[in-house]
C-alpha cells in the first residue's frame, strides 16, 4: 500500500517493542522494509494508543487524529484496511 499511496501523502511507519536491539536489527537486515521502523523499548508508543495485541495497525489522518485501530491481520482484511486508507488520504 505504500507504493500504491505515497504520492497522495501515505507514510508508514512500524513500531518494534523489542527489548533487544540486536534481535530487531537481525530481523530488519533480513526483510529490508521499505518504511520508517522506530525502536519502543519500554513500549510508550503502544501505550499512547493503547495497543491490545500483536500486530496493531493504526490509521491517522491527515491531522494527527487516530481513525481507525485494528489488532491482528488476516488477508481477508486488507480490502477494509485498504478502503478505510482511501477514506482519509482523500480527506484535506
Amino acid at each position: 500500500m505504500k507504493r500504491t499511496y505515497a504520492a497522495q501523502g501515505l507514510e508508514v511507519v512500524a513500531v518494534d517493542l523489542d527489548t533487544s536491539r540486536t534481535d530487531a536489527d537481525r530481523f530488519l537486515n533480513q526483510f529490508h522494509p521499505t518504511f520508517d521502523v522506530r525502536f519502543d523499548p519500554k513500549g510508550d508508543l503502544a501505550e499512547l494508543y493503547k495497543v491490545q495485541g500483536m500486530p496493531s495497525s493504526v490509521l491517522i489522518d491527515r491531522h494527527g487524529v487516530t481513525r481507525f485501530t485494528h489488532v491482528g491481520f488476516t488477508p481477508k482484511d486488507g480490502g477494509i484496511y485498504e478502503e478505510q486508507l482511501r477514506e482519509l488520504l482523500a480527506e484535506k
